[in-house]
């Protein structure tokens, strides 16, 4: 199989995966929508956007530099070795950011009548973070292998686990805390069949290397701090609309959000298929003509998915909240508007997938320290001044500008790096080569 024909392969298995696992994820929705309406829904949506947040400790950039250095290795044993050394070092760093969020749910502040279920519930979603890491740790594997299907099988299962637990639960109406543990549960399950699918690519044969150990995290730590920033500033205006808005805002902008996380997927999925591809041309010396052609043609394939997703959401955005929230639509009709809003943080958010990938393969990731902090900071601020006047409208528009500035930023180190800036004429020959299937993409 040609080199363009597994990015193209691991890149539409995910896809179809996502496609699933999104039907799964929407009937979940629903069914939450309806039953716990705007303040539990919102109070549910809390305590996950918190282990997404502390989970990004737990990463700490391991993941990706981990698939750009064990995607180096020739030896088959080589890499095995390096991927298992680098599975037990994220398991430590999960563990310790489990610890962190359970120490969270007691001084974190929350605007609510029910402020200590959500404490509990923040307590349970701590072992969900736990699973999240294993999961993405095994994930890792499977992606520099380029066999993503056996992950896309894991995120299938889990997805409808998680629906047909829920769907129990709210049929014999429990509360937050059991519809928490059936995330869980649901991860779980997920989590024991990607560890029966590793033994099938990797050999299981533990030799512990120190000096990788030490020279990766001294690339992951400034990944990490990174990624974490990134997070951060990703969930840090839902969590700030909870302290200072309370659930009802949360609820709104966390159904919106749910929908915007759903659609950037179509770009991490791209740049992940092409991450290991990246890594092996990152010698600019020897390769700076073949990174161009690939980063011009990611630019053009991610600025047609960009565009049909900016024009789906902005036509579709009432049909969409409509038939998630159903008979709640009227409670949650501010949503629709927050959804246009983000339809444009998702168009910058695609270029963002490129550039930033494109600056850890070439492993040029302490610039992006800088970047990540200065959005972060930026965020942080805007929401401050915007959330107590516009609430959830305000928290959205600081999104764009934060996508925007970002993209700006990360545009001009990739031309500082490679001496490239893409060419929009260029995605016109590629959309020419996708509607015909003729040529090389890649």
């Amino acid at each position: 199989m040609r080199l363009s024909q597994k990015v193209a392969f691991n890149t539409l298995v995910q896809i179809i995966a996502k496609v699933i696992t999104v039907f799964f994820g929407l009937l979940t929705i629903v069914i939450l929508t309806r039953y716990l309406g705007k303040e539990a829904y919102g109070q549910y949506m809390y305590v996950i956007t918190l282990v997404i947040l502390f989970g990004s400790i737990a990463d700490w950039g391991t993941a990706t530099i981990g698939v750009r250095e064990a995607s180096k290795e020739t030896q088959k044993q080589n890499k095995d070795e390096v991927l298992l050394n680098i599975f037990l070092l994220r398991i430590f760093f999960a563990l310790g950011a489990a610890i962190l969020m359970i120490l969270s749910a007691f001084w974190l502040p929350i605007k609510g009548n029910q402020e200590w279920v959500i404490r509990q519930g923040v307590i349970f979603g701590s072992l969900i973070l736990i699973l999240f890491a294993i999961r993405a740790s095994l994930a890792m594997i499977f992606q520099t292998k380029l066999q993503m299907q056996k992950t896309a099988i894991a995120e299938i299962v889990g997805s409808l686990l998680v629906f047909l637990i829920s769907w129990l639960f709210v049929f014999y109406r429990f509360g937050l805390i059991p519809l928490i543990l059936a995330v869980f549960l649901a991860n779980l399950v997920s989590v024991v069949l990607l560890l029966i699918l590793t033994r099938q690519v990797i050999k299981l044969r533990l030799v512990w290397q120190g000096k990788l150990i030490k020279k990766f995290l001294g690339e992951s730590l400034p990944m990490g701090a990174i990624l974490m920033m990134f997070t951060i500033d990703n969930k840090i205006d839902t969590v700030m609309l909870g302290s200072l808005k309370g659930s009802g805002a949360v609820g709104i902008y966390a159904l919106s959000y749910r929908i915007y996380d759903v659609l950037i997927l179509g770009a991490a999925y791209l740049m992940n298929a092409l991450l290991p591809v990246l890594s092996q041309y990152s010698d600019l010396k020897l390769w700076r003509e073949k990174i161009k052609r690939i980063y011009q043609k990611s630019f053009d394939i991610l600025f047609l998915m960009g565009i049909f997703v900016l024009i789906f959401v902005l036509t579709f955005s009432p049909l969409i909240i409509k038939v998630i929230t159903q008979n709640r639509f009227t409670e949650f009709f501010d949503a629709v508007m927050v959804l246009r809003l983000l339809s444009l943080a998702i168009f910058f958010s695609y270029f963002n997938h490129l550039t930033g990938y494109t600056v850890v393969a070439l492993g040029r990731q302490r610039l992006y320290f800088f970047v990540a902090f200065f959005a972060l900071a930026f965020n942080i601020i805007a929401n401050l001044l915007v959330i107590p006047r516009f609430s959830y409208f305000g928290a959205a528009v600081t999104t764009i500008l934060t996508e925007g500035l970002v993209l700006l930023i990360t545009t001009f180190f990739v031309f500082r790096l490679i001496g490239f800036v893409p060419s929009l004429t260029s995605v016109f020959k590629t959309a020419k080569q996708l509607i015909s299937k003729k040529g090389r993409i890649f």
